[in-house]
């Protein structure tokens, strides 16, 4: 059977010891850290007081709604199951409109450039599962067409969500 040994120089030998328990405790400090405080994004009902929102709208949108939510750190937790929550936000269909080439040139040339890619915007509500009552609305337009408005009209209702009607109804 091979082992290893150290040369028998007491000097080396001390100084691999030292190095080893160095390595060791800052590896068992880095451990400690990570352990002890996992991401907030994985903690799935932080404090048990957030009010559990389920996102009615298509597949897409309610994607965007989510990742907003968690961007602009809005106190709810979204919950896939209807059933378990306590408010449903209900979307309308986006509606998109897209500037024709022509329409682009005009306006530049006319007004300004503003909305020459077109517009996105939608509608949604807030709605109380237990007693089915519209606690809050709102509708955005936003001057982008596709992704770019779609990202931005959810950070818009997630922001105004939770400023609008979190804050001010504490729950």
């Amino acid at each position: 059977m091979y082992h290893c040994t150290l040369p028998p120089n007491t000097h080396i030998q001390e100084r691999f010891v030292r190095n080893c328990k160095l390595v060791y405790v800052v590896l068992l400090f880095l451990a400690g850290i990570f352990c002890a405080h996992p991401c907030a994004c994985f903690a799935a009902h932080k404090s048990g007081t957030e009010p559990m929102l389920f996102i009615q709208a298509d597949p897409n949108f309610a994607t965007a709604l989510s990742a907003a939510m968690i961007k602009k750190h809005v106190p709810v937790v979204v919950v896939e199951d209807k059933a378990k929550a306590d408010y449903i936000l209900q979307s309308a269909a986006v509606d998109s409109k897209n500037e024709s080439g022509a329409g682009k040139i005009a306006r530049c040339l006319f007004a300004d450039c503003i909305g020459m890619n077109g517009y996105s915007e939608v509608s949604v509500r807030l709605i109380e599962r237990g007693t089915s009552a519209v606690v809050w609305a709102y509708q955005v337009r936003k001057a982008n067409s596709g992704p770019l408005g779609i990202q931005s009209m959810s950070e818009a209702i997630a922001k105004h969500l939770k400023n609008d009607y979190l804050k001010k109804h504490g729950d």
